[in-house]
């Protein structure tokens, strides 16, 4: 590849955003994106996809 990808992928939708991790590292050498988060603009709130719990990190990253 040209250049190095983001750990994260933000993808804009009406009212906030959905969260996805970015991972390369397979063998078929594609790019996955697992959807980890849903954020919500007007009240702030982020919601774990599914049964998923988010770690420190990963709030982190959403927050900056």
């Amino acid at each position: 590849m040209a250049g190095e990808l983001p750990d994260y992928y933000f993808r804009v939708r009406e009212n906030g955003a959905a969260v996805f991790r970015v991972d390369t590292e397979n063998r078929q050498r594609r790019i996955e994106m697992d959807r980890i988060a849903i954020i919500n603009m007007r009240n702030g709130e982020i919601k774990p996809h599914g049964e998923r719990t988010l770690s420190e990190d990963d709030l982190a990253r959403i927050h900056s």
